[in-house]
């Protein structure tokens, strides 16, 4: 995501964050403090002994417009809604990605992850409303527990990129919005095709919402998300 130079991870990066910890067992630091746009948001090595390096960038399809109207919505006290359709695509969920990731926006974070020196480079995607993609990466990341699934082929990635990850759909106890929520996520390796995931974080070790969006529920105080700015020393 872009960035200014000394800026803390923001909520998109750290749920992205939690999540590839949770995977991939691994500690990410914040790759991009005082580094403005120029770096991937997060790195981090693999605990093997081989010092195996990893890099990911979070972006999300734009949504400038959506975020707009629902910034109006919650100021004038309305509920904060989508409106319109897309196409259904039905077993061509690859193509849609093949398109998304070929589009100006998606280019200039692989461009970004191609630049720097990596073992392992990760694209981790996410969509803050259905038209701008949701509604295909919770396709992406479904289990199928309703035994109706579709087919999804493989996916050509540029050179050098390992990993790109689409963040499905969040469940959560509505008596409890502090607890923690799933996460379902879909992953495709280069070396090996697709993987699906549920994790599961804790709302306390996120950062609260964009207050133009959503009001903070929690007390003051109540947060503790991971400083991780702090782990760059040394690096």
């Amino acid at each position: 995501m872009s960035n200014v130079a000394g800026a803390k991870a923001s909520r998109e990066e750290k749920i992205a964050f939690l999540a590839l910890e949770q995977v991939l067992g691994v500690d990410i630091k914040l790759a991009d403090a005082g580094a403005g746009d120029k770096k991937p948001d997060g790195s981090w090595v693999y605990a093997d002994g081989q010092e195996r390096r990893g890099i990911v960038e979070v972006t999300s399809p734009p949504a400038t417009r959506l975020m707009g109207e629902w910034a109006r919505a919650k100021k004038a006290g309305q509920p904060q809604t989508e409106a319109g359709s897309i196409p259904l695509r039905w077993n061509e969920l690859a193509q849609v990605c093949a398109e998304m990731l070929a589009e100006d926006w998606a280019r200039e974070n692989l461009n970004k992850l191609l630049a720097q020196s990596a073992d392992e480079r990760h694209l981790f995607l996410f969509a803050r409303g259905h038209g701008e993609g949701a509604h295909y990466f919770y396709r992406l990341s479904d289990s199928y527990d309703d035994g109706i699934s579709e087919q999804v082929d493989d996916l050509i990635l540029p050179h050098g990129i390992s990993d790109v990850w689409f963040r499905g759909r969040a469940r959560w106890n509505h008596d409890q919005p502090l607890g923690a929520k799933e996460i379902w996520l879909a992953r495709f390796q280069a070396e090996s095709g697709w993987r699906r995931y549920v994790v599961s974080i804790e709302e306390r070790h996120l950062p609260p919402p964009n207050p133009s969006i959503a009001d903070d529920r929690a007390p003051a105080g109540w947060r503790i998300p991971k400083d991780r700015a702090m782990e760059l020393v040394g690096d």
